[in-house]
Protein backbone atom coordinates (compact mmCIF):
# COMPACT_ATOMS: atom_id res chain seq x y z
CA UNK A 1 0.00 0.00 0.00
CA UNK A 2 1.69 3.38 -1.19
CA UNK A 3 1.37 6.35 1.51
CA UNK A 4 -1.26 8.87 -0.44
CA UNK A 5 0.83 11.85 -0.42
CA UNK A 6 -0.96 14.43 2.53
CA UNK A 7 -0.76 17.81 4.40
CA UNK A 8 -0.49 17.98 7.91
CA UNK A 9 -3.85 19.63 9.38
CA UNK A 10 -3.47 18.78 13.26
CA UNK A 11 -4.44 21.37 15.01
CA UNK A 12 -3.62 20.65 18.74
CA UNK A 13 -0.42 19.75 18.18
CA UNK A 14 0.48 22.84 16.44
CA UNK A 15 1.09 24.97 19.71
CA UNK A 16 2.95 21.73 21.20
CA UNK A 17 5.86 21.84 18.39
CA UNK A 18 6.06 25.63 18.81
CA UNK A 19 6.63 25.33 22.86
CA UNK A 20 9.10 22.95 22.25
CA UNK A 21 11.03 25.06 19.41
CA UNK A 22 10.90 28.00 22.32
CA UNK A 23 12.37 25.90 24.63
CA UNK A 24 14.81 24.74 22.14
CA UNK A 25 15.46 28.10 21.30
CA UNK A 26 15.77 28.93 25.22
CA UNK A 27 18.58 26.58 25.09
CA UNK A 28 17.11 23.59 27.60
CA UNK A 29 19.61 21.43 28.85
CA UNK A 30 18.88 17.39 29.39
CA UNK A 31 18.90 16.49 32.87
CA UNK A 32 22.22 15.42 34.36
CA UNK A 33 20.46 14.34 37.98
CA UNK A 34 20.07 10.86 38.48
CA UNK A 35 17.20 10.34 40.52
CA UNK A 36 16.43 7.85 43.21
CA UNK A 37 14.16 5.16 41.61
CA UNK A 38 11.70 2.11 42.77
CA UNK A 39 11.77 -1.26 41.37
CA UNK A 40 8.42 -1.74 39.30
CA UNK A 41 6.31 -4.70 38.21
CA UNK A 42 3.24 -3.87 37.31
CA UNK A 43 2.04 -5.18 34.25
CA UNK A 44 0.71 -2.19 32.02
CA UNK A 45 -2.86 -3.27 30.25
CA UNK A 46 -3.80 -3.47 26.92
CA UNK A 47 -2.86 -0.04 25.24
CA UNK A 48 -3.25 1.03 21.57
CA UNK A 49 0.53 1.75 20.40
CA UNK A 50 1.82 3.31 17.25
CA UNK A 51 5.40 3.24 15.91
CA UNK A 52 7.23 4.91 13.81
CA UNK A 53 10.12 2.90 12.21
CA UNK A 54 13.22 4.01 10.41
CA UNK A 55 13.30 1.97 6.54
CA UNK A 56 16.85 2.05 7.21
CA UNK A 57 20.37 1.09 9.26
CA UNK A 58 20.13 -1.25 12.22
CA UNK A 59 17.75 0.49 14.44
CA UNK A 60 14.46 -0.58 12.29
CA UNK A 61 15.22 -3.82 13.65
CA UNK A 62 14.21 -2.13 17.35
CA UNK A 63 10.66 -1.58 16.13
CA UNK A 64 10.51 -5.31 14.97
CA UNK A 65 11.23 -6.54 17.48
CA UNK A 66 9.16 -4.19 19.92
CA UNK A 67 6.38 -4.87 17.43
CA UNK A 68 6.54 -8.48 18.18
CA UNK A 69 6.96 -8.15 21.81
CA UNK A 70 3.81 -5.56 22.73
CA UNK A 71 1.30 -7.58 20.40
CA UNK A 72 2.76 -10.66 22.36
CA UNK A 73 1.80 -9.04 25.40
CA UNK A 74 -1.80 -8.16 24.34
CA UNK A 75 -1.50 -4.68 23.23
CA UNK A 76 -2.89 -3.66 19.87
CA UNK A 77 -0.18 -2.39 17.47
CA UNK A 78 0.25 -0.42 14.18
CA UNK A 79 4.01 -0.47 13.09
CA UNK A 80 4.59 2.50 10.50
CA UNK A 81 7.41 1.90 8.53
CA UNK A 82 9.00 4.88 6.55
CA UNK A 83 8.95 5.42 3.36
CA UNK A 84 6.06 2.97 0.77
CA UNK A 85 5.97 -0.56 0.81
CA UNK A 86 7.85 -1.06 -2.69
CA UNK A 87 10.89 0.54 -1.66
CA UNK A 88 13.70 -1.81 -2.36
CA UNK A 89 14.90 -2.05 1.36
CA UNK A 90 11.66 -4.00 2.31
CA UNK A 91 12.89 -7.12 0.82
CA UNK A 92 16.10 -7.03 2.90
CA UNK A 93 15.91 -8.28 7.28
CA UNK A 94 14.22 -7.01 8.99
CA UNK A 95 10.98 -5.99 6.49
CA UNK A 96 10.70 -9.09 4.61
CA UNK A 97 10.00 -11.00 8.22
CA UNK A 98 6.96 -8.49 8.43
CA UNK A 99 4.34 -11.61 7.68
CA UNK A 100 5.48 -12.67 11.34
CA UNK A 101 3.96 -9.32 12.72
CA UNK A 102 0.89 -9.54 9.98
CA UNK A 103 0.14 -13.20 11.52
CA UNK A 104 0.85 -11.53 15.73
CA UNK A 105 -2.32 -9.88 14.33
CA UNK A 106 0.46 -6.47 14.40
CA UNK A 107 -0.95 -3.50 11.43
CA UNK A 108 1.36 -2.87 9.09
CA UNK A 109 1.37 0.51 7.13
CA UNK A 110 4.02 2.84 5.02
CA UNK A 111 3.77 6.60 4.87
CA UNK A 112 5.99 9.48 5.84
CA UNK A 113 6.08 11.71 9.24
CA UNK A 114 4.11 14.21 7.49
CA UNK A 115 1.76 12.22 6.34
CA UNK A 116 0.75 10.22 9.42
CA UNK A 117 -2.74 12.82 10.09
CA UNK A 118 -4.10 11.93 6.69
CA UNK A 119 -3.22 8.08 6.78
CA UNK A 120 -4.46 7.20 9.95
CA UNK A 121 -7.61 9.60 9.54
CA UNK A 122 -9.37 9.93 12.90
CA UNK A 123 -7.25 6.43 14.53
CA UNK A 124 -6.97 7.02 18.25
CA UNK A 125 -3.60 6.04 19.71
CA UNK A 126 -2.53 5.70 23.59
CA UNK A 127 1.30 5.57 22.88
CA UNK A 128 3.22 6.38 20.24
CA UNK A 129 6.66 5.44 19.88
CA UNK A 130 9.27 7.44 17.48
CA UNK A 131 11.82 4.81 16.15
CA UNK A 132 13.10 6.88 13.36
CA UNK A 133 13.85 10.77 14.14
CA UNK A 134 17.21 12.00 14.94
CA UNK A 135 16.12 15.80 14.99
CA UNK A 136 12.84 18.43 15.89
CA UNK A 137 11.98 18.43 11.87
CA UNK A 138 11.44 14.74 11.95
CA UNK A 139 10.72 14.23 15.34
CA UNK A 140 8.15 17.14 15.03
CA UNK A 141 5.08 15.42 12.58
CA UNK A 142 5.43 12.58 15.23
CA UNK A 143 4.70 14.59 18.03
CA UNK A 144 1.78 16.60 16.15
CA UNK A 145 -0.23 13.51 15.13
CA UNK A 146 0.44 11.75 18.77
CA UNK A 147 -1.29 14.97 20.28
CA UNK A 148 -3.62 14.92 17.66
CA UNK A 149 -4.30 10.92 18.41
CA UNK A 150 -5.15 11.64 21.97
CA UNK A 151 -1.53 9.54 22.72
CA UNK A 152 -0.27 10.17 26.71
CA UNK A 153 2.73 7.98 26.29
CA UNK A 154 5.16 8.92 24.28
CA UNK A 155 8.31 7.14 23.65
CA UNK A 156 11.39 8.08 21.31
CA UNK A 157 14.64 5.79 20.57
CA UNK A 158 17.35 8.00 20.90
CA UNK A 159 21.37 7.83 20.79
CA UNK A 160 23.90 7.09 22.78
CA UNK A 161 26.42 8.80 20.45
CA UNK A 162 25.43 11.78 22.11
CA UNK A 163 27.36 11.22 25.15
CA UNK A 164 30.29 13.47 25.86
CA UNK A 165 33.75 10.40 25.87
CA UNK A 166 34.36 9.53 29.88
CA UNK A 167 37.90 8.47 30.95
CA UNK A 168 35.62 6.30 33.54
CA UNK A 169 33.45 4.42 31.57
CA UNK A 170 30.92 3.15 31.66
CA UNK A 171 28.70 5.91 30.65
CA UNK A 172 25.35 6.32 32.92
CA UNK A 173 22.45 8.09 32.05
CA UNK A 174 23.08 11.19 34.08
CA UNK A 175 26.74 11.89 32.05
CA UNK A 176 26.90 14.42 30.56
CA UNK A 177 25.23 14.63 26.17
CA UNK A 178 26.91 16.72 23.41
CA UNK A 179 24.18 19.15 23.89
CA UNK A 180 24.30 20.19 20.16
CA UNK A 181 23.33 16.69 18.97
CA UNK A 182 20.00 16.44 17.52
CA UNK A 183 18.60 13.67 19.57
CA UNK A 184 19.63 15.46 23.06
CA UNK A 185 17.49 18.61 21.11
CA UNK A 186 14.64 16.36 20.90
CA UNK A 187 14.91 14.97 24.71
CA UNK A 188 15.16 18.21 25.82
CA UNK A 189 12.00 19.48 24.15
CA UNK A 190 9.75 16.35 24.75
CA UNK A 191 10.42 16.82 28.45
CA UNK A 192 9.04 20.14 27.95
CA UNK A 193 5.91 18.70 26.31
CA UNK A 194 2.69 19.64 28.31
CA UNK A 195 -0.03 16.39 28.56
CA UNK A 196 2.43 14.05 27.53
CA UNK A 197 4.67 11.59 29.63
CA UNK A 198 8.17 11.00 27.80
CA UNK A 199 10.42 8.44 27.82
CA UNK A 200 13.81 8.69 25.98
CA UNK A 201 15.73 5.09 25.02
CA UNK A 202 19.29 5.28 24.06
CA UNK A 203 20.82 2.43 22.00
CA UNK A 204 24.43 1.59 21.39
CA UNK A 205 25.49 -1.19 19.02
CA UNK A 206 23.19 -4.16 18.23
CA UNK A 207 22.81 -8.01 16.93
CA UNK A 208 20.04 -10.56 16.65
CA UNK A 209 17.60 -11.86 14.26
CA UNK A 210 16.79 -9.05 11.92
CA UNK A 211 19.71 -7.37 11.98
CA UNK A 212 20.62 -5.92 9.01
CA UNK A 213 23.42 -3.36 9.55
CA UNK A 214 26.80 -5.05 9.38
CA UNK A 215 28.03 -5.15 12.98
CA UNK A 216 29.17 -8.86 13.30
CA UNK A 217 29.24 -9.96 9.35
CA UNK A 218 32.53 -7.24 9.57
CA UNK A 219 34.23 -10.24 11.58
CA UNK A 220 32.96 -12.92 9.75
CA UNK A 221 33.99 -12.09 6.58
CA UNK A 222 37.35 -11.71 7.36
CA UNK A 223 37.89 -14.51 9.90
CA UNK A 224 36.03 -17.39 7.24
CA UNK A 225 38.89 -16.09 4.68
CA UNK A 226 41.70 -16.82 6.52
CA UNK A 227 42.42 -12.83 7.39
CA UNK A 228 43.29 -11.13 9.94
CA UNK A 229 40.74 -8.32 11.40
CA UNK A 230 42.51 -4.86 11.80
CA UNK A 231 41.76 -3.67 15.30
CA UNK A 232 41.98 -0.09 15.93
CA UNK A 233 44.22 0.94 19.19
CA UNK A 234 45.08 -1.60 21.85
CA UNK A 235 41.84 -3.88 20.99
CA UNK A 236 41.26 -3.46 24.63
CA UNK A 237 38.65 -0.48 24.51
CA UNK A 238 35.00 -1.47 25.89
CA UNK A 239 32.09 -1.30 24.00
CA UNK A 240 28.26 -2.77 24.76
CA UNK A 241 26.51 -5.31 21.82
CA UNK A 242 22.36 -5.36 22.84
CA UNK A 243 20.27 -8.09 20.92
CA UNK A 244 17.47 -6.10 19.30
CA UNK A 245 15.05 -8.08 21.16
CA UNK A 246 16.21 -7.63 24.74
CA UNK A 247 16.18 -3.40 23.78
CA UNK A 248 12.43 -4.33 22.54
CA UNK A 249 11.70 -5.97 26.16
CA UNK A 250 13.08 -2.44 27.91
CA UNK A 251 10.93 -0.68 25.69
CA UNK A 252 7.88 -2.82 26.44
CA UNK A 253 8.58 -2.60 30.10
CA UNK A 254 7.90 1.19 30.26
CA UNK A 255 4.69 1.36 28.50
CA UNK A 256 2.26 2.35 30.86
CA UNK A 257 4.66 2.89 33.44
CA UNK A 258 4.51 6.30 35.67
CA UNK A 259 7.71 5.47 36.91
CA UNK A 260 9.41 5.46 33.26
CA UNK A 261 7.91 9.68 32.94
CA UNK A 262 10.44 11.85 31.67
CA UNK A 263 13.79 9.31 32.26
CA UNK A 264 16.51 8.32 29.95
CA UNK A 265 17.53 4.50 29.65
CA UNK A 266 20.77 3.51 28.43
CA UNK A 267 18.93 0.57 25.95
CA UNK A 268 22.14 -1.96 25.96
CA UNK A 269 22.85 -5.08 27.99
CA UNK A 270 24.83 -5.57 31.15
CA UNK A 271 28.15 -6.65 29.92
CA UNK A 272 31.06 -4.85 27.69
CA UNK A 273 32.96 -6.81 25.43
CA UNK A 274 36.22 -5.04 24.27
CA UNK A 275 37.22 -5.03 20.67
CA UNK A 276 39.69 -7.52 20.79
CA UNK A 277 37.28 -9.65 22.43
CA UNK A 278 34.40 -9.03 19.71
CA UNK A 279 36.93 -10.69 17.41
CA UNK A 280 37.39 -13.39 19.49
CA UNK A 281 33.52 -14.37 19.85
CA UNK A 282 32.79 -13.92 16.56
CA UNK A 283 36.07 -16.84 15.81
CA UNK A 284 34.62 -18.92 18.28
CA UNK A 285 31.36 -18.62 16.46
CA UNK A 286 33.02 -19.30 13.16
CA UNK A 287 34.79 -22.25 14.85
CA UNK A 288 38.37 -20.86 13.65
CA UNK A 289 41.35 -19.50 15.33
CA UNK A 290 41.63 -15.31 15.56
CA UNK A 291 44.47 -13.18 14.25
CA UNK A 292 44.22 -9.60 15.08
CA UNK A 293 46.17 -6.82 13.72
CA UNK A 294 46.24 -3.98 16.07
CA UNK A 295 47.13 -0.33 14.98
CA UNK A 296 47.44 2.89 15.57
CA UNK A 297 44.89 4.90 13.31
CA UNK A 298 46.98 8.13 13.53
CA UNK A 299 50.09 6.52 11.49
CA UNK A 300 47.79 5.42 8.84
CA UNK A 301 47.47 7.20 5.80
CA UNK A 302 44.83 6.83 2.89
CA UNK A 303 42.25 5.15 5.03
CA UNK A 304 39.31 6.54 7.22
CA UNK A 305 39.57 4.86 10.26
CA UNK A 306 35.69 4.92 10.70
CA UNK A 307 34.49 3.46 7.68
CA UNK A 308 37.46 0.82 8.22
CA UNK A 309 35.97 -0.62 11.29
CA UNK A 310 31.76 -1.16 12.59
CA UNK A 311 32.81 0.64 15.78
CA UNK A 312 34.30 3.41 17.56
CA UNK A 313 38.22 2.65 18.39
CA UNK A 314 37.48 4.36 22.04
CA UNK A 315 35.97 3.10 24.62
CA UNK A 316 32.40 3.58 24.00
CA UNK A 317 30.38 1.37 26.98
CA UNK A 318 27.12 2.31 28.35
CA UNK A 319 25.44 0.34 31.17
CA UNK A 320 21.84 -0.18 31.47
CA UNK A 321 21.68 1.30 35.39
CA UNK A 322 18.14 2.98 34.96
CA UNK A 323 16.55 -0.40 33.54
CA UNK A 324 17.81 -2.41 36.19
CA UNK A 325 16.29 -0.24 38.70
CA UNK A 326 12.75 1.82 37.34
CA UNK A 327 11.57 -1.27 34.43
CA UNK A 328 11.98 -4.58 36.67
CA UNK A 329 14.06 -5.85 33.60
CA UNK A 330 17.20 -7.89 32.46
CA UNK A 331 18.65 -8.79 29.15
CA UNK A 332 17.71 -12.94 28.72
CA UNK A 333 20.60 -13.00 25.53
CA UNK A 334 24.20 -13.49 25.67
CA UNK A 335 26.69 -12.62 23.06
CA UNK A 336 28.43 -15.11 22.54
CA UNK A 337 25.01 -16.90 21.91
CA UNK A 338 23.80 -14.63 19.78
CA UNK A 339 27.00 -14.24 18.07
CA UNK A 340 26.68 -18.01 17.28
CA UNK A 341 22.90 -18.21 15.48
CA UNK A 342 24.17 -15.16 13.93
CA UNK A 343 26.90 -16.61 11.92
CA UNK A 344 24.64 -20.00 11.25
CA UNK A 345 22.71 -16.95 9.54
CA UNK A 346 25.62 -15.81 7.52
CA UNK A 347 26.57 -19.10 6.08
CA UNK A 348 22.93 -19.67 4.84
CA UNK A 349 23.07 -16.49 3.26
CA UNK A 350 25.99 -17.80 1.04
CA UNK A 351 27.87 -14.29 2.38
CA UNK A 352 30.79 -16.65 2.97
CA UNK A 353 31.52 -17.48 -0.53
CA UNK A 354 30.47 -14.25 -2.01
CA UNK A 355 33.57 -12.71 -3.36
CA UNK A 356 35.06 -9.62 -1.81
CA UNK A 357 38.33 -7.39 -1.63
CA UNK A 358 40.06 -5.98 1.46
CA UNK A 359 41.31 -2.83 0.31
CA UNK A 360 41.43 -0.82 3.15
CA UNK A 361 42.47 -3.63 5.57
CA UNK A 362 45.69 -4.11 2.70
CA UNK A 363 46.53 -0.55 2.99
CA UNK A 364 46.57 -0.96 6.83
CA UNK A 365 48.53 -3.95 6.93
CA UNK A 366 50.94 -2.70 4.33
CA UNK A 367 51.83 -0.09 6.57
CA UNK A 368 51.96 -1.68 9.87
CA UNK A 369 54.39 -4.63 7.89
CA UNK A 370 52.17 -7.29 8.12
Amino acid sequence: MAAAAAVNVSIRAIPATRQLRRTAARGSTVSRRASHVVRVVAAASPRRVLIVNTNGGGHANIGFWLAKTLSGQGHTVTICTVGTHDDKKMAKPPFCYFNELTSAGVKTVWANPGELASLAGDARFDVVVDNNGKDLDSVGPVVDFAVKAGATQFLFVSSAGMYVPTATPPHLEGDAVKESAGHAKVEAMLRALPGMSASFFRPQYFTGYGNNKDCEEYFFDRLVRGRPVCVPGSGDQLSVVAHAEDVAAMMAAAVGCDAAAGQAFNAVTNKAVTLNGMVQLCAAAAGVAPSIVNYDPASIEGVDVKKAFPFRPIHFYTYPAKALAVLDWAPKHDLASDLAERFAFYKASGRADAPMTFDSDDKIMAQVGR
